[in-house]
């Protein structure tokens, strides 16, 4: 099976900086024991601190699904709602 990496950019909506970066700390924690999550790391762009970056690696398609599905990211979703964007980018190594 083919492992997925991850680049998740949320982007947050001024005045909303500390509460999406909240919500993004809690997923962090939470999410990296979940099954075939090999990375689930937080960064911040170092040139606006309202964008932040999630580097995911999954080990399969199928274990990024059920990630969708868990509570901890439907979580996050539910907190930035509104508060931030989020712009998702799927990764596969090239052969």
């Amino acid at each position: 099976q083919e492992k997925i990496t991850i680049v998740a950019t949320i982007t947050a909506h001024a005045g909303a900086r500390d509460k999406v970066a909240q919500a993004l700390k809690t997923v962090e924690r939470d999410v990296q024991g979940e099954p075939g999550c090999e990375q689930y790391q937080l960064h911040v762009n170092s040139k606006n601190d309202h964008q932040f970056v999630m580097i995911e690696r999954w080990q399969s398609a199928q274990m990024l699904a059920q990630h969708e599905q868990a509570a901890p990211f439907k979580a996050l979703v539910s907190a930035i709602d509104g508060l931030a964007d989020l712009q998702v980018t799927t990764l596969t190594a090239v052969a």
